[in-house]
């Protein structure tokens, strides 16, 4: 009964602090509130694979939050199943056997975010979880091809977050012409991104988490 009402009393705290600190989202901090249980359920998984690939758990915790809530059982209207959303295919290729399994699911996700911050080793840490978290939901091909736009236009630097952000929006049937300069072609060579907006979306949301789990790291989250 003490420990529960200890850890009722630092929620009640923190949320408090939360308002009078200006929050940018409360109902992504009250939701990240609500997930610390599950949080400590899988925190030993989180750190053991995040350790394995050289990973910071504490951004894989915030992944988790955001794709699944700590729902092991989750599975999306597209098919992705497991804490960290796992689409089939990935999963299979991760030799994933069960996407449901919560370790062998934050294993695959693990070693599929350590192949993506490989790829992106030039850019710095900022910019690089950015990146890795758009190629981790809508795709590194898209990534990819937004780099190309900003590499293009040369008055920016395809390294950096913000050039890449705003070129991601480009990869639509709006902007053919520009297409047609860098590739010849009216398409982008992984295709049009309609979905950029939800990827944006998820990068800040991502992010978001993982500040209030850096910040708060030794009251609660323990990661």
């Amino acid at each position: 009964m003490f420990r529960k009402r200890t850890f009722l009393f630092l929620v009640i705290v923190l949320a408090l602090g939360l308002v009078v600190g200006g929050v940018i989202n409360i109902h992504l901090d009250l939701r990240l509130l609500a997930l610390t249980p599950k949080i400590f359920k899988y925190r030993r998984l989180i750190q053991k694979y995040a350790v394995k690939e050289n990973l910071d758990a504490r951004l894989v915790c915030a992944l988790i939050a955001q794709e699944s809530g700590f729902d092991e059982n989750a599975r999306s209207a597209v098919g992705a199943q497991g804490l960290t959303q796992l689409m089939p295919k990935t999963a299979e290729e991760l030799g994933v056997e069960d996407p449901l399994d919560a370790e062998q699911n934050i294993a695959g996700a693990a070693r599929y975010l350590h192949t993506l911050y490989r790829a992106f080793s030039d850019s710095e840490d900022d910019h690089r979880h950015r990146l890795v978290l758009a190629s981790y939901n809508g795709g590194i091909g898209r990534v990819r091809d937004a780099q190309a736009l900003v590499r293009h236009r040369k008055n920016a630097d395809p390294l950096l977050w913000e050039p890449v952000r705003g070129a991601l929006s480009q990869l639509t049937p709006q902007h053919t012409d520009m297409h047609r300069e860098v590739w010849g072609s009216d398409v982008p060579p992984h295709g049009y991104f309609q979905g950029y907006d939800e990827t944006l979306d998820y990068v800040a949301r991502v992010m978001h988490y993982y500040g209030r789990i850096r910040f708060y790291r030794n009251v609660l989250f323990f990661l």
